[in-house]
């Protein structure tokens, strides 16, 4: 639970003093972040940016975020947190210059056991003032599925190893028995190793900039520095939420199930408005599930990535973005999980509380959008790498394929982007074939899943990965059922489905609308094999009924393609102006039947260059309309329509 505190008066020392020293800390923070993409060896922290980098301020109120940047916006938004989690446990005085302690504890401060919290302190004048934190997602570290996501675990035991507070480096000296501990557990000890020194090295780096900051500032002028900089950022969002009017406003959306059970799992969340505090509850969310698919203590902070998105997002993130907001997490629910639970795959809860909480204060103010893509549509690949000159060699990867986020108040959304909890990078697929027996076949944004309204959602995409060596695979895919909701009006982006393609041909192949010669594995199907979320039925014809799966072996020469939906459409469709669906029907985002289906827009020839039939136009949106009144029509889920069977 964070604390709503008013904002303190800001300390002695001319703005424009104050100004440059806390932009001299965020300086600090990015040059770090700098040094850990540049040196990381695995492509999940160097490309997708899977990592963040903070520095801890001590204060009498505890451990305060002064600054960071951030790769990955979920680390953003728990790090307040993780320096308090951790000095609970750990004696500061025995702390030492140099000295680097690890943790990858869920319940002592990681999203899950994957990624992993380094601290180093700084001290100045023989007193630790500050702590660095550095932050990643490891490609593996042990446990019976490569890369963290442990499908079908009902314990934290199933997992990957789980480290309470140890020390990684004394005086910058590795401490062998931690590193052997964890290189000899895990399937891809080079990349662990390259990547833990990253990780190591960018803390090293901080700490100089830091200590020549102080240097050139003074201690004193620093600390007030970032003082000023908490107090203005929490200052920001208290203006932004004063704007929302007073209330009480619910909102309802739903997991898919947990990998375990075909149980829906509801997350609830009431937002009270007073003022410019709000509170965050989220009683009568689901009971935490049997599965994985829930956190251990994150959604106090993450949850308020949507306020932040919705009333200030322009202010750096800082202690100061969580200071005006009351989260309220049930224990044993599916947003706090008790231990020993699994919580290994937080990649859909955390999307869907971010959800949930934007449809929530929807109700409050126009200034909405509508619901993102909801997934990240996760996939992890390891194996042992057969290509000649790399024979025996172990390897892992991870795709973040890109979803769309929502349409919003004044225009369409996003296309081809990762969920905003994370706000990473996807894989630099150049990279991903050269270090990985993988060939991405197939990463584009795909034809009518963006779902409809004044202001369309963004598009998904299709991805498609041929295997080079046998390769085995783990899926984190939610909203199968129905796609990323809309809002004010709009309709429901398009849900995601997956497919196994055996010996993978290009010119056979390569149309994802051609479905001949692939085998459902999960989603929605028709009779005849046809994504269709509206008639279709889940699991018709596939391998698996969930899209949270494992051990999923894709044999040299096969593939797998994945569909991510797109974010939810804001308004009416209706009232969209023609003229733009008659741009997306050029650009191949929307389909001339999509258009009459969805937006009642109609094209003088039919074809996808002719203009808009004015006429037509009118009478097919007047029918919708009509028809809408009558309760016999709303606005379709979004489902691309010209697949060939």
């Amino acid at each position: 639970m964070t604390t709503a505190t008013p904002a303190t008066p800001a300390p002695a020392g001319s703005d424009v003093e104050l100004d440059i020293l806390r932009y001299g800390l965020i300086e600090v923070a990015r040059e770090m972040l700098d040094s850990l993409m540049r040196s990381a060896f695995s492509p999940i922290c160097r490309d997708i940016l899977d990592c963040t980098v903070v520095i801890h301020m001590r204060t009498d109120e505890g451990w305060e975020v002064a600054a960071l940047w951030e790769g990955c916006m979920q680390h953003a938004f728990v790090a307040p947190h993780i320096a308090n989690f951790l000095m609970d446990d750990w004696d500061i005085d025995t702390m030492q210059p140099g000295d680097v302690v690890f943790t990858n504890d869920p319940w002592r401060g990681s999203l899950h056991q994957a990624d992993v919290n380094l601290f180093r302190p700084v001290f100045v004048n023989g007193r630790v003032e500050f702590l660095l934190q550095s932050t990643s997602h490891l490609v593996d570290l042990g446990g019976p599925i490569p890369g963290g996501f442990s499908n079908g675990a009902t314990s934290h035991f199933e997992e990957q190893l789980k480290l309470p507070p140890t020390l990684l480096y004394a005086n910058d000296v590795a401490v062998r028995p931690t590193f052997n501990f964890l290189l000899e557990n895990n399937r891809v000890p080079h990349l662990v190793l390259g990547d833990l020194r990253a990780l190591h090295g960018c803390l090293v780096v901080g700490e100089r900039q830091l200590q020549d900051l102080v240097a050139r500032g003074g201690l004193e002028q620093v600390r007030a520095a970032g003082r000023y900089a908490i107090d203005a950022t929490e200052a920001s969002m208290r203006r932004g939420i004063a704007a929302i009017p007073d209330g009480d406003y619910t909102a309802e959306d739903l997991l898919d199930e947990d990998g375990v059970t075909d149980e829906l799992i509801p997350v609830r969340a009431m937002v009270k408005v007073r003022g410019d505090s709000m509170e965050i509850d989220f009683s009568g969310s689901a009971r935490q599930p049997l599965g994985n698919s829930s956190t251990a203590w994150c959604e106090a902070g993450r949850c308020i990535e949507a306020v932040k998105l919705m009333v200030d997002p322009s202010t750096p993130v800082n202690s100061g973005t969580l200071k005006p907001i009351d989260v309220l997490l049930p224990a044993g629910s599916v947003v706090q999980t008790l231990p020993p639970s699994s919580c290994s795959s937080h990649a859909d809860i955390g999307p869907r509380v971010i959800n949930v909480v934007t449809q929530a204060l929807g109700q409050a103010t126009e200034e909405s959008f509508a619901c993102d893509t909801g997934t990240a549509v996760y996939i992890g690949f390891s194996g042992i790498d057969t290509r000649p000159g790399h024979e025996g060699t172990p390897w892992g990867a991870y795709g973040l394929a890109g979803g769309g986020w929502g349409g919003t108040w004044k225009e369409d959304g996003v296309s081809f982007c990762v969920t905003p909890i994370g706000n990473c990078r996807t894989s630099v697929q150049e990279h991903v074939e050269i270090e990985s027996p993988l060939v991405v076949a197939q990463h584009e944004m795909l034809i009518d899943t963006a779902g409809a309204g004044r202001f369309r959602g963004g598009l998904g995409s299709v991805y498609t990965i041929v295997a080079e060596s046998d390769t085995l695979v783990t899926v984190v895919a939610d909203r199968l059922r129905r796609g990323a909701a809309g809002a004010n009006g709009g309709g429901p982006g398009a849900p995601a489905v997956g497919w196994y393609i055996a010996g993978f041909d290009l010119a056979a192949h390569g149309d994802p609308m051609n479905l001949r010669g692939a085998e459902p594995l999960f989603g929605v199907f028709d009779e005849q094999g046809r994504p269709d979320p509206v008639h279709g039925e889940f699991g018709r014809g596939a391998r698996y009924t969930t899209g949270k799966f494992s051990n999923l072996v894709i044999k040299a020469g096969d593939a797998i393609r994945l569909i991510i939906g797109g974010g939810g459409g804001w308004g009416d469709p209706l009232t969209r102006d023609p003229e733009r669906v008659r741009q997306d029907i050029r650009n191949r985002l929307v389909s001339v039947e999509g258009a009459r289906l969805t937006y009642g827009v109609v094209l003088a020839d039919g074809g996808t260059d002719g203009v808009v039939d004015a006429a037509a136009t009118e009478a097919r949106r007047a029918e919708l309309a009509a028809a809408r009144d009558a309760g016999t029509w709303e606005v379709p889920i979004a489902a691309p329509l010209e697949w060939t069977v």
